[in-house]
């Protein structure tokens, strides 16, 4: 029997994963939640899944996210088949160099992504992650009880739907406080004059992208990483040129009955 080995990895989130059982997952699901609540992003360095072993081990922590018709296949498509639940992501196509969170701009964003990366640059090309409870604990507190009870709009319109979220997330398993505002797809707050909504969402961004609020992997073929889209955003850095950089990613989305849905 494998053993889990959890380390963290950076100040304030970020924890490497290994001694997976692939084969017997069950055997270690309630570990691995405790510590994706706990760091909120996890790394399994060189795990080298297939599409089978990355659906089961993303389904420890949610429902993947069918993309398509319904179906159960988990082969590794084009982004136009259907049936997917693992998509092919590619740097050139879809550039993720802006800090986000997944899909904001949705009624129900997904609770989670996970990507490995199957094709990579000689150098350059890591990703970057923000702990949004840690940017809300450093907070002022004026500024809290200011965010505590606004609410923002996410979308572009012409791009994607539109949805309004309460500008501070309390994380439905910890409890933890989170803001829940960034710049890939927040659009405006809700009942706050256009330009001192603005100024407040910069001050917000501006807060939450602060390197004492981050950590930073160098990917290798293989790796897969976890992250918790309710606390967290990420940033792929852009510094590879023309180099290949592609990945598989499967969305998480809650379970049915769970305390997301």
């Amino acid at each position: 029997m494998a053993t889990l080995t959890v380390t963290p990895l950076g100040g304030v989130l970020g924890a490497s994963v290994t001694g997976v059982a692939v084969d017997d997952l069950a055997s270690q699901a309630e570990a691995l939640r405790s510590a994706w609540f706990e760091y909120q992003v996890l790394v399994f360095p060189q795990i080298h899944l297939d599409p089978q072993q990355q659906v089961a081990l993303a389904s420890v922590f949610g429902e993947p996210e069918a993309h398509g018709v319904d179906g159960d296949d988990v082969r590794v498509p084009n982004y136009a088949d259907d049936n997917r639940l693992i998509t092919i992501i590619n740097s050139h196509k879809a550039k993720a160099d802006i800090w986000h969170t997944d899909a904001t701009f949705r009624e129900q964003p997904p609770i989670g992504s996970m990507l490995q990366i199957m094709e990579k640059p000689a150098r350059g090309g890591d990703t970057m992650w923000v702990s949004t409870t840690k940017a809300y604990e450093t907070l002022a507190d004026p500024l809290k009880a200011a965010a505590d009870q606004l609410e923002a709009v996410h979308g572009r319109p012409g791009l994607t739907g539109k949805a309004s979220h309460p500008v501070v997330l309390n994380h439905p398993e910890t409890g933890q406080p989170a803001l829940y505002v960034n710049r890939g797809w927040t659009s405006h707050l809700k009942d706050v004059p256009r330009l001192q909504g603005e100024d407040l969402l910069e001050l917000l961004y501006n807060h939450i992208e602060r390197p004492e609020h981050s950590m930073r992997w160098s990917w290798e073929i293989g790796d897969t990483v976890l992250w918790d889209n309710r606390c967290t955003q990420h940033y792929a850095v852009y510094d590879y040129g023309d180099a290949p950089r592609s990945g598989h990613r499967v969305i998480i989305q809650a379970l049915a009955g769970s305390a997301d849905g």
